[in-house]
């Protein structure tokens, strides 16, 4: 069954269907469970910022649920970029009923990690340092379910290898903070030959006592949902990773309704 956490409709600014017309899509692919994770965004020079509209999206979500409610779950989410600067915003939005929230970095000092002038300011090797740097402020500061595209800069910087001390760093307090890992195919569909986060990522998460990954196609539009799931799904089975979703906020295992935390309890 295919399972997608990463979807973005016309709720987020860069995107081009309907949560009604992703959904279709999602019918014909096959899909049973999906999440709209749209941009809920801060940050003035991002181009989703102070775009998304709670009850446009609340509206939307439930009028697909009315319609395709049968077919295939919809579960109601966001990506919440850089909540560490903006830990008002994000606690406001924290408190409403999302089923799922990644946490993302998409800038440091200010500006978008892709931009033209980052990649001629900076090294390769600063730019990975401030992002992975910027990374583990956001999982120090917690309060999301799983970390999205951990290697982000590796869309636009592809043959580098990322300094595994901030690695380490970040992997380990997401074990301690009971934070996913997300596996996000994007990469895949533009054609770079690599999903996020690298395999040696992957592996060292899993040294570290990692356990749980979301998986998401980081699509914008109805033709990339479910794009490299399978990828991904092959990926967490090779490093021992069980993937999960989460529902009000709560982690359960692709195959079934019980929560990972309460696998063994003879008492529900």
């Amino acid at each position: 069954m295919l399972i997608d956490c990463h979807l973005h409709s016309t709720i987020s600014s860069d995107a081009e269907n309907s949560i009604s017309d992703m959904c279709r899509s999602a019918i014909r692919k096959g899909a049973g469970i999906i999440c709209f994770t749209e941009h809920l965004d801060m940050n003035p020079t991002d181009s989703n910022y102070l775009f998304f509209n709670l009850q446009r999206y609340i509206s939307e979500i439930d009028k697909a649920k009315a319609l395709f409610g049968e077919a295939i779950e919809i579960l109601r989410g966001i990506e919440f970029s850089e909540p560490h600067l903006y830990p008002a915003d994000f606690e406001k939005a924290a408190k409403e009923k999302f089923d799922f929230i990644l946490g993302s970095v998409h800038a440091f000092q200010g500006t978008w990690a892709g931009a033209a002038d980052v990649l001629e300011k900076y090294s390769t090797a600063e730019i990975f340092e401030m992002h992975y740097a910027e990374t583990l402020s956001m999982v120090h500061f917690g309060g999301f379910d799983s970390l999205a595209h951990m290697d982000f800069p590796r869309r636009y910087i592809a043959d580098y290898k990322e300094p595994s001390g901030l690695i380490d760093s970040v992997l380990s307090a997401l074990v301690r903070s009971e934070i996913s890992l997300e596996l996000n195919s994007s990469p895949l569909r533009k054609g770079l030959g690599f999903s996020l986060p690298s395999p040696a990522i992957l592996r060292r998460y899993r040294d570290l006592g990692g356990k749980y990954v979301t998986m998401g196609s980081d699509a914008h539009n109805a033709e990339e949902l479910g794009e490299g799931l399978a990828h991904l799904a092959a990926q967490a089975a090779f490093c021992q990773l069980e993937p999960v979703i989460y529902r009000d906020r709560i982690p359960f295992p692709v195959h079934g309704r019980e929560s990972p935390d309460k696998k063994g309890d003879d008492s529900s």
